[in-house]
């Protein structure tokens, strides 16, 4: 069987252990939860209505003792007056109060004020004290008359379960005795449901308890008889029962809540849907894991298997199998790309020394010409230096602007001799002398030569220096010979007419000296060489070792020469100097 046929069933058979382990969790734990879940949810509904009864009746409780604790009231129980019923006891406050019963009742036990409010008909009503329900209205309110504290209780009556609150009537500082009770009640009608309703945000029944044994059977009601809260599933909610008591501990009245369980049907369809992600999320991952393994591989096995292919044909040795991971096929590919690595600098170094000894065949060729040049020139240029010897004996007789000349005439010549000597001893060990001097001296000179000799055409050279003396260390000469190529390069790249810009700056220890032009500049193919042998732009006007020879000539002053390329148009060469560069070569 193939590794792709092995990767496939252990991703299947991946996928169906989870299915099943989920299915046993499910089983086993989450069933279990999420039925503690519910009951957890019940109790906390069914304690939430108990809290917003306790609330109705503190807030009954409030109103009570506000009118009991009020100094007028105890006189009122006392001697009560009609005066007093229409201005402090207005018809309007119990509605406004949102109650159903205000009583006032003396110490003899006799009401003496009666004002009751049916909230669902908005009209006043009667509430009987004397009525057949055991226990009654009056007898709930004898059994806590004596009582010098705050009462409340539920009692029966026809127009329903009615939340009763009593307190003692007292002077403000609480001295006098009791002249009586206040008692104050709300109804357990369809206002109050409302309000239980939209506190705890879900829909709220009252029920009587005949009512509520219908909905529930035998087992259930003996349950809530005895827990007095009690809760079943049904089909789109939780219906969570609360069982209220008179003082007697006869049921009274019961709360249904219909809790929605849209959550933990949620909770329910999300397992399922769970359970089918699973299997999806399995396959999935089974097939990125195949897609990896096939692409982290596989795939790189055969990519160096083509690659090492391609080498064997010693056609491109430059190529490198990527190493961007640290697993053993890496170090595979690492192992194989120093092998490359090695063939391939091998194969340069050898391309390099046949390349050297093209180099070394034409610089000894090149040797052979100049030795034999140097030859020939100096045999006329000995004729030429006798006949201006003889030109200037008798320029002096004769005096004028020719005397001046030929002393210039005579130092260039000897300074062609200098050049011929370093050309047949250019490749034996540098004898230059080095002597204090002054760089704008030397760069002076070069340009008057170059001006007087014609060699420059109508090039016009702008010299950027001051009138201040700048010593350096060097052979006059060679720095002359390195200027005078430099501006000659410079004005036959702008065919002879133009500007060159000399600028010669200090820095700590030496001078950088700035030769700009306006020609077109250095081609691409010059720049990468521009200072190797034989490498020239002036196709078949140059032998391309001018600016090689003044390179080394920089060298030997212990300074060095760039192209800057970050100043275009033209061209611009920067020669640096040490002050005392040449000290060394002595």
């Amino acid at each position: 069987m193939s590794l792709k046929k092995k990767l496939v069933f252990f991703i299947l058979g991946l996928s169906l252990a989870f299915s099943l382990l989920f299915l046993l969790i499910d089983h086993f734990t989450l069933f279990h939860s999420r039925s503690e879940q519910k009951a957890v949810f019940a109790q906390k509904v069914a304690s939430r209505v108990r809290q917003i009864i306790e609330n109705e009746k503190k807030r009954i409780a409030t109103l009570c003792y506000d009118w009991a604790a009020w100094d007028a009231m105890y006189a009122y129980a006392e001697n009560p007056t009609k005066e007093f019923e229409e201005e402090s006891l207005p018809q309007n406050v119990v509605p406004e109060s949102d109650l159903s019963l205000v009583l006032i009742v003396n110490r003899d036990q006799r009401v003496v004020f009666h004002q009751g409010y049916h909230q669902a008909s908005s009209r006043f009503i009667q509430f009987e004290l004397q009525d057949a329900s055991p226990p009654c209205l009056w007898s709930c309110l004898v059994r806590s008359f004596s009582r010098p504290r705050l009462e409340s209780f539920i009692a029966e009556t026809k127009f329903g379960p009615l939340v009763i609150v009593s307190a003692p009537i007292l002077h403000s500082d609480a001295k006098g005795p009791m002249s009586g009770r206040v008692v104050m009640g709300r109804l357990a009608d369809d206002s109050f449901r409302r309000r239980i309703a939209a506190a705890i945000q879900e829909e709220a029944s009252l029920l009587t308890p005949s009512r509520a044994q219908e909905e529930l059977t035998q087992e259930e009601w003996r349950i809530l008889n005895e827990a007095d809260s009690y809760f079943k599933e049904g089909e789109r909610s939780l219906l969570v029962y609360n069982l209220l008591r008179n003082l007697s501990g006869r049921p009274v009245f019961v709360i249904r809540i219909d809790a929605d369980k849209t959550l933990f049907d949620l909770q329910e369809k999300a397992m399922r849907n769970f359970l089918v992600a699973l299997l999806v999320c399995a396959i999935f991952i089974g097939a990125i894991f195949y897609r990896f393994i096939d692409r982290m591989l596989l795939r790189r096995l055969i990519a160096i298997s083509k690659k090492a292919k391609h080498v064997t044909s010693f056609e491109d040795l430059s190529v490198r199998i990527g190493e961007d991971r640290h697993d053993e096929i890496s170090q595979l590919a690492h192992d194989i790309n120093k092998m490359l690595e090695r063939l391939e600098n091998d194969s340069i170094r050898h391309q390099e020394m046949e390349q050297r000894l093209v180099l070394n065949e034409k610089l000894v060729a090149t040797g052979r010409l100049a030795a034999n040049i140097a030859h020939e020139i100096n045999n006329p240029l000995f004729a030429i230096a006798n006949s201006i010897a003889a030109i200037k004996k008798q320029a002096q007789k004769a005096g004028g602007a020719t005397s001046e000349v030929l002393p210039l005439a005579e130092k260039e010549i000897a300074r062609v001799r200098k050049i011929t000597r370093k050309l047949l001893d250019y490749s034996k060990v540098n004898l230059e002398t080095f002597k204090e001097n002054d760089i704008c001296l030397i760069l002076d000179t070069a340009c008057e030569v170059l001006k007087m000799s014609r060699r420059i055409g109508r090039t016009v050279i702008v010299r950027d220096w001051g009138q201040e003396k700048l010593p350096i260390c060097c052979n006059p000469d060679s720095l002359q010979q390195v200027f005078m190529n430099l501006i000659v390069n410079a004005s036959e790249a702008m065919a002879g007419a133009g500007e060159i810009t000399i600028n010669v700056g200090r820095h700590d220890g030496g001078y950088d000296i700035h030769f700009r032009d306006q020609g077109p500049g250095f081609p691409a193919a010059i720049r990468k060489r521009i200072f190797e042998p034989f490498n020239s732009s002036k196709e078949q006007k140059g032998a391309g070792l001018g600016l090689y020879i003044s390179y080394h000539i920089i060298k030997r002053h212990g300074g060095s020469m760039m192209l800057d390329e970050a100043h275009p148009p033209g061209a611009r060469l920067v020669v640096t100097l040490p002050r005392q560069g040449g000290m060394t070569n002595e």
